[in-house]
């Protein structure tokens, strides 16, 4: 009877210590992190159905002078806490916007922006949902998907799209050679799909060539804008 006493009282530990291991509040899935270590934390920069199935989740960029977790771009998604360092990215909370993705049960994506470079312009940065891996940056050869937006007014015209195919398209431009008298322009539209967070391209497509700048301001506006998925709200 002792020994039998002995088993049933290890049981009971055992059970009560798998209880609180199932406890979605504690649950971790990022640097050791709980939902309740960034709860508070940081500012909600986004609101985003990031795996396309549990309605939007609360997108958090955490600083680095947070106690926990700092240097983060952190969400719950199915209780579970994903998140991915963002400390080599100097990103800011202004000007972050959700990308919907056409198409039924497509996954959001999340826009940031780096802090404005000294000689004007900013590097945008997508972000979205790796399986079950985490967040991360949506990049194409480990470089940023989307170009580097130059706002001083040197840089060459560009913006981005949704595609209806549920991926997303970057319009740039270089200028036409030879150049003539008035500056003209060659716009490119290269396509791709998002896969398990990584851009895959798809195809491009020369869309204007030698197309007259005040001419292309008056037809494309938004490759001047500075805006990029204007539509994809």
């Amino acid at each position: 009877m002792r020994a039998f006493g002995v088993v049933l009282a290890m049981l009971v530990v055992a059970g009560c210590g798998s209880d609180r291991g199932s406890d979605p509040a504690e649950a971790t899935g990022y640097r050791g992190c709980t939902t309740g270590d960034v709860a508070g934390q940081g500012k909600v920069v986004a609101r985003a159905d990031l795996d396309g199935t549990d309605g939007p989740e609360s997108v958090r960029l955490i600083g680095a002078t947070e106690r926990r977790c700092g240097n983060s771009l952190v969400a719950v998604v199915g209780g579970r806490l994903v998140g991915t360092d963002v400390s080599r990215l100097h990103l800011v909370p202004q000007g972050a916007k959700v990308v919907h993705l056409r198409g039924k049960a497509a996954a959001d994506l999340v826009l940031l922006w780096s802090e404005p470079h000294p000689r004007g312009g900013s590097q945008p940065r997508l972000f979205g949902l790796r399986g079950a891996g985490g967040l991360t940056e949506v990049t194409l050869d480990r470089q940023p998907v989307l170009p580097f937006v130059v706002t001083d007014g040197g840089g060459s015209p560009m913006t981005a799209t949704c595609t209806r195919s549920g991926g997303i398209a970057v319009w740039s431009a270089v200028a036409h050679q030879p150049p003539g008298i008035v500056l003209a322009w060659d716009v490119r539209r290269s396509t791709y799909e998002v896969r398990d967070g990584r851009a895959v391209a798809v195809g491009s497509s020369l869309v204007e060539e030698a197309a007259a700048d005040p001419a292309l301001r008056r037809s494309r506006p938004e490759l001047f804008s500075g805006r990029l998925f204007a539509e994809c709200q």
